[in-house]
C-alpha cells in the first residue's frame, strides 16, 4: 500500500457502549425516538490503513465477510466530505475489523468518523465541527457521537447530543471496572427495532405521540436520565436466552449492575474496581466468551 512516497496513516478506533438506552417513541416515518447515554470504550477497535495516493477517489479493501467495499460507512463518508468540501484525495484504505459486527457497539460509525475526522484535518479549507457533525448525521445516527468521543447524552434518532464528561461522577460509577462481553450471537439492528415494536404493539399512536413531545424537549446532560436500562432486552432476550444468561452471570460475579449495550448482542457488567473486572474478564475468556476489561 506505501511505496515511501506516500502520506500514511494507521488510526486505531474505538467503540462504544450504551450506560443507558430508552425508546421513547415512535415517529410518523417509522423512526425511533431514543433517549440514550454513550460511552467511548478503546477496545475492541478496528484499525483504519490510510494513504493518500494520485487522483481521487477512495479504493477500500477489507477482508471482513458482509463488508460491501463499494458500499458502506467509509464509502459514504468520503462521499459526503468530498460534495461539502470539495476536496477530493485519492485514498487507500485497509480496514483491519475487530469491533464485532451486530453486537451494538457501533463500529461502522466509529470508522465513519475517524475517516471525516482525517479527511478534515487535511483539507485545504476544514469544514467547521457544526458542519462536521451535520454531515456524520446524515451516515448514523451515532456517527456525531465518535466525533466529540466523550460520554454523550443522546436524543431524537440519536443525531442530538449533548456531551456530558461529568456523567460518570454525577451516575456514582467514576472508578468502577466495567466487563464488556461480545458474544458469537449476532443481532440485527433493523431486526430488534421490529422486534420491539411487535412487543410493544399496545402502544397507541397518541400515546406516542405524547411521548415524542416529551422527547422534543432540551436536553440537560446528566440530570433527569433513567440510567442502566435498555428497552431492546425483552424481545432481544426472548429470541436470543443466551444473552440473558450472561447478564445474569455477570450480577452472580459480582456486578452491581448489568445491561445488554444498543440492540445487542454485547453486554457490559458495573464492577466496583478495575481489578474485579479484569479478574472476571479473565474468566470469560477461559469460557470462550469475549471478553475485554476497562477503568471508568
Amino acid at each position: 500500500m506505501d511505496d515511501g512516497t506516500m502520506e500514511t496513516a494507521a488510526l486505531r478506533i474505538g467503540c462504544k457502549v450504551n450506560l443507558t438506552l430508552r425508546i421513547t417513541g415512535v415517529r410518523p416515518n417509522g423512526w425511533h425516538e431514543l433517549d440514550t447515554v454513550f460511552l467511548p470504550l478503546a477496545e475492541p477497535s478496528d484499525t483504519l490503513r490510510l494513504a493518500l495516493r494520485p487522483g481521487g477517489g477512495l479504493a477500500l479493501h477489507c477482508a471482513e465477510p458482509g463488508i460491501d467495499p463499494e458500499n458502506n460507512t467509509l464509502t459514504k463518508a468520503y462521499r459526503l466530505f468530498a460534495e461539502a468540501s470539495g476536496f477530493r484525495p485519492g485514498v487507500e484504505a485497509v480496514l483491519e475489523k475487530g469491533i464485532p459486527h451486530g453486537a451494538g457497539l457501533g463500529g461502522g460509525s466509529a470508522d465513519a468518523a475517524a475517516l471525516l475526522g482525517w479527511l478534515n484535518a487535511r483539507a485545504p479549507e476544514p469544514l467547521p465541527l457544526p458542519e462536521l457533525v451535520g454531515l456524520a448525521a446524515r451516515i448514523g445516527a451515532d456517527v456525531p457521537f465518535f466525533l466529540y468521543n466523550v460520554p454523550c447524552r443522546a436524543s431524537g434518532i440519536g443525531e442530538r447530543l449533548v456531551p456530558c464528561p461529568e456523567w460518570l461522577d454525577a451516575a456514582g460509577v467514576a472508578g468502577a471496572g466495567l466487563v464488556l462481553l461480545c458474544p458469537r450471537e449476532r443481532v440485527s439492528t433493523p431486526w430488534a427495532y421490529a422486534a420491539w415494536d411487535e412487543w410493544n404493539r399496545p402502544l397507541t399512536e397518541a400515546r406516542n405521540g405524547a411521548i415524542n413531545r416529551a422527547s422534543q424537549k432540551p436536553l440537560d446532560g446528566a440530570s433527569s436520565i433513567h440510567w442502566l436500562e435498555n428497552s431492546f432486552e425483552p424481545p432481544v432476550f426472548e429470541a436470543f436466552p443466551r444473552l440473558r444468561r450472561l447478564r445474569e452471570q455477570l450480577l452472580r460475579q459480582g456486578a452491581f449492575a448489568a445491561v445488554m449495550s444498543g440492540s445487542g448482542s454485547s453486554l457490559f457488567g458495573l464492577f466496583r474496581d478495575a481489578g474485579t473486572a479484569f479478574r472476571v474478564a479473565e474468566g470469560f475468556r477461559e469460557k470462550d466468551v469475549a471478553a475485554y476489561s476497562h477503568a471508568l
